[in-house]
This record gives C-alpha cells, structure tokens and sequence, in this order.
C-alpha cells in the first residue's frame, strides 16, 4: 500500500512537472516574435452572401502565401497584414494574442474593392509559429460579397525584416482574391 501511495504521488509530480513545462513554454512565448514571418493561406470554405458573382476569385484549396515583418518594439500586437494575407490593408479592431491564443478582429480593404473586409482570426502560437482560421465577411458599397474561410499558417524566417519588397507576392494555384 506505501507503495501505491509513493507511486500515486510520484505520477502527480510528473505530472505537475510538464505543466510547469507547458507554462514555461508559454512565458516564453508571451507574443508573437518580432522579426521575419512567411504566412500561409488555404481557402477551406468560399460563397456569395448576395447571390452575386463574388468580388474575388477563389475556391476552395486556392493557396497563397506571402512575407510580413513585424517590427521589433513596434506596436502592442502584429500588424494586420500578418493574418490577413497577401494584398490586404488591416486595421486591427480588437486583438489578443496571449497565452498561447490568437484571437483578432479586422477590419481591412483591397485594391479595386470598394467597401470594407471584416476578419475575424482564431488560433494558437508559439513565439515563431503559429495557426488557426480566418473567417471573412464582406460589407461592400455594391454586389460581390462574399464569405470566406481560411487555413492559416505562419513562421519566422528570420530574427529581422528583409528589405521592403514589391507588392507581388508569391502564389501557387490561386485565381486571385
């Protein structure tokens, strides 16, 4: 019986162990690290809220992927762009991005769309990766919107910006948007 109980208290101090771990991990990564990042999307989920052509083209499993930098002492959370993807202006609405989560509402504009983006982004983080889902909803001045949901993924590539690059990014089987 002594030993059952030396066994039982063992196992509760291991497993006490990895969550001192777990919350280490956590401390560690308190933000999103500053620095390099390649973001990743996958259309999961696309359809017209108006019954009309979409503003943007896309399918589902369209990918695309794109460098944000996140400036070293710049701002309280990520800029926008990092969650939106690749042709997107952001302002970030509301943003918490702690303990591991990610959780983001955006409000963003595109070239040759008139009318607002809203985005809502959900997910998880280590200090230099993470990922999660972006839902959009469009509120355009006219026909063409949209809802859509992505897959997201991002990492760091580098501990600091590379030099201001040309808005073409990269994309692999996308039809635009």
């Amino acid at each position: 019986m002594r030993n059952l109980t030396m066994l039982s208290a063992c196992l509760l101090a291991a497993c006490g162990g990895a969550g001192e771990e777990k919350k280490a991990e956590q401390a560690q990564a308190a933000t999103v690290e500053a620095g390099q990042w390649e973001t990743s999307f996958e259309v999961t989920a696309f359809r017209s809220t108006d019954k009309t052509t979409p503003a943007v083209k896309a399918a589902v499993g369209d990918k695309e992927s794109g460098p944000t930098c996140i400036p070293a002492g710049g701002e309280a959370s990520p800029p926008g762009e990092l969650f939106a993807g690749p042709g997107y202006k952001c302002q970030t609405q509301s943003s918490y991005i702690r303990n591991g989560r990610i959780n983001v509402s955006l409000k963003c504009t595109r070239a040759g769309i008139n009318g607002d983006m809203m985005q809502t982004v959900q997910g998880s983080y280590t200090g230099t990766g993470f990922e999660g889902t972006v839902e959009t909803l469009t509120y355009l001045s006219g026909p063409g919107d949209f809802a859509m949901t992505r897959k997201i993924t991002g990492r760091k590539t580098g501990a600091t910006c590379a030099a201001a690059e040309e808005p073409g990014l990269e994309k692999s089987g996308s039809r635009g948007g």
